[in-house]
């Protein structure tokens, strides 16, 4: 600073009056150093200029005077997160605000053509069970709908009973009030379909509409299926393959496992080739028991009766029927059909079985049984198999030296277990009877009849048997003159039987698990009036076949409890009090699931009564199941158990099983 004043000071004593170039000349030349010590100053001169400026603008108010800082007001500086918590919540508002813009601008939908309409059905109902269709439809865009119409379509077999709106286009269409922005509306159409088990039923429709202000019309379509389960019972027809011309053929309609019955009353009636009629039914349905409750069988005029009654209080129920046919015709089919038939005439189809019988003509008629049935059947593995054959001279001629034989195939026939009745000529899996072994085979008079009888075994699974044929296939043929000429004329009826699923139920009732340790609780062996519990555990097995409908069902005894602990990797275990019944539900099976397993547990408290007596903890399990490939319900049952634990080691060590 000392350096600069002295220059400032030089310069001063210069005359400023005097100019030209003496005067010029005159001035001493500055040196280097005193040239950048000038440089220095005037540089600090300039910031501090630049500092002054900028603390005048700082402390000047609005009108440019200086401020008085003793009376300055100071406001604390806002934090950081602040500060960045305000500009979060502008960007939070600008979005929301520019959201909300493009919602009500862009999100409404702008195509007119984005009505959507939905059907939705039932996946599944039975024949003749009321359900309801709900038509939905509804406006996404920002434009009113006008001129909106429906139609629908019903399957072809469904029965209209009412709408939530009346139609103004028969039972099908609707002229729809307009449908705002936005707006959601539906239609409900109630009804039911009579069909065949397992068909499916198709409902479809098409809605009509202008957005307001346009003429363009625009239309959406939907459909939805709907399967019929089944009638609500079972139904079979049990009949011979073979038909005899000119004779009197029977088959027996069966009913059974009546659960629902939506139908009412309804009918059967035939369809017969060329001149084939029906004989005759039975007016009344025989039963396995004299109790069980009949449906009533009415004529309902030419091959139509009507059965009247059908309820869940009914046992099976089997209608015999009797067809003939007259002459031999190529491709001749029988169809036997259930229907419903309406008050406005119109009929409903909703069982039917048709079948192609080998027309024989014959005067000596053979008819082959097994277990009672002379149709194709189900059976099981290790079961035995009781045929019957028998004979008939339907004619007026005598048949001499008759020669009968039964055949049976299948890899499953165990031909050591054969036995019979009446002796015959064995030839692998052939059976043959001559006069020699049934003397009244010398000569069949008309008119006269008999019988043999025989029974087989079939063997049970293996896990080796995997490619097998599962079918036991089953005939009988006869000849005269000592001689058997195969053909048709002289043939039996062939029964097909197939091998269910072999499935299996084991059933436990322990005090101790595998590991010895203690899965019960309470005195053992059990003492009158102490409480003792057992865990039941279950296993069941399947193979070959899928299967539905796959329960298990333990009765239990008056003096056994239910006790909670139920745990299974398959269905669910229920107790129903009502019952007294321990219920596993276990529904599909399919054969990927080769084992299922529960569990839970039971409870005695004897009284006096029980004591020193074996109490019976369970009178043996029922696994029922119906095989999807043989359509039969399989169902097997397990032993008793008793508090001696039949299946338990450890507890069987000191356990007697008698009440103290």
């Amino acid at each position: 600073m000392s350096e600069v004043k002295k220059i400032k000071k030089i310069l001063r004593v210069d005359r400023e009056d005097e100019s030209g170039l003496s005067a010029f000349v005159e001035r001493p030349v500055p040196s280097d150093k005193e040239v950048a010590g000038f440089e220095r100053a005037l540089g600090r001169e300039i910031r501090e200029q630049e500092i002054d400026d900028n603390l005048s603008e700082i402390y000047s108010d609005k009108q440019g005077d200086l401020v008085d800082v003793k009376k300055m007001k100071i406001k604390s500086r806002q934090l950081f997160i602040v500060r960045l918590f305000k500009k979060l919540l502008i960007l939070i508002i600008l979005a929301a605000a520019g959201y909300f813009a493009y919602t009500y601008f862009f999100g409404m939908n702008n195509d007119s053509s984005s009505l959507e309409l939905k059907i939705v059905a039932p996946e599944k109902v039975l024949a003749g069970e009321e359900f309801s269709y709900k038509i939905e439809y509804h406006n996404p865009s920002k434009f009113i709908l006008t001129k909106a119409h429906l139609e629908l379509q019903y399957p072809e077999n469904f029965i209209l009973t009412s709408n939530s709106i009346v139609p103004t286009s028969g039972n099908y269409g609707w002229d729809l009030p307009d449908i705002d922005a936005g707006a959601t509306a539906s239609l409900i159409i109630t009804g039911k379909l009579i069909n065949k088990p397992d068909s499916v039923n198709v409902i479809s429709g098409r809605l009509s509409y202008a957005p307001l202000n346009y003429s363009s019309q625009f239309k959406k379509e939907s459909s939805a299926s709907t399967l019929i389960s089944g009638p609500g019972f079972q139904v079979d027809l049990q009949y011979s393959n073979t038909a005899f011309l000119n004779q009197d053929n029977s088959m027996n309609l069966v009913i059974s496992d009546i659960k629902n019955n939506y139908l009412g009353d309804f009918n059967v009636s035939f369809a017969l080739p060329g001149d084939a009629a029906v004989a005759s039914t039975s007016t009344e349905s025989a039963s396995s028991s004299l109790l069980a409750k009949k449906v009533m069988i009415t004529k309902a005029g030419g091959a139509i009766w009507q059965i009247s009654g059908l309820s869940q209080e009914f046992g099976p129920q089997e209608i015999p029927l009797v067809y003939r046919i007259n002459s031999k015709l190529d491709g001749a089919e029988i169809s036997v059909r259930l229907e419903k038939k309406l008050e406005d005439g119109q009929s409903y189809i909703f069982w039917e079985k048709t079948f192609k019988p080998e027309l024989v003509k014959s005067d000596l008629n053979l008819t082959l049984f097994i277990n009672g049935a002379k149709s194709d059947n189900a059976v099981n593995f290790g079961q035995n198999l009781k045929y019957t054959l028998s004979y008939s001279n339907k004619g007026d001629n005598t048949f001499k030296e008759v020669v009968m034989m039964a055949t049976f195939n299948g890899d499953f026939l165990d031909l050591n277990s054969l036995t019979m009745g009446k002796p015959g000529e064995v030839k692998g899996n052939t059976v043959m009877w001559t006069k020699q072994e049934l003397p009244e085979l010398a000569e069949i008079k008309p008119g006269q009849e008999g019988e043999v009888n025989f029974t087989l075994s079939l063997l049970p699974y293996k896990e080796t048997d995997l490619g097998k044929n599962f079918n036991i296939v089953s005939y009988a043929q006869y000849g005269v003159n000592n001689q058997v000429t195969k053909g048709d004329e002289n043939k039996s009826n062939t029964i097909t039987s197939k091998i269910n699923s072999d499935l299996s139920l084991s059933e436990e009732i322990r005090y101790f698990n595998d590991d010895n340790q203690p899965v019960g609780s309470g005195p053992l062996p059990p003492k009158v009036s102490e409480k003792t519990s057992f865990k039941v555990y279950w296993v069941v097995k399947n193979n070959l076949h899928e299967l539905t409908d796959s329960k298990v069902v333990f009765d239990l005894p008056n003096n056994v409890n239910f006790d909670n602990g139920a745990n299974t990797n398959v269905g669910s275990v229920s107790y129903d009090n009502a019952n007294h019944q321990v219920i596993w539900e276990i529904g599909r099976l399919p054969v990927s699931v080769y084992r299922a397993d529960a569990e839970f547990n039971i409870s005695i408290t004897p009284n006096e009564n029980d004591r020193n007596k074996i109490l019976v903890l369970s009178p043996g399990s029922t696994v029922s199941a119906t095989d999807t490939e043989t359509k039969n319900t399989i169902s097997k049952k397990t032993g008793a158990k008793t508090t001696k634990l039949e299946d338990d080691d450890i507890a069987g060590i000191n356990n007697s099983g008698r009440v103290q």
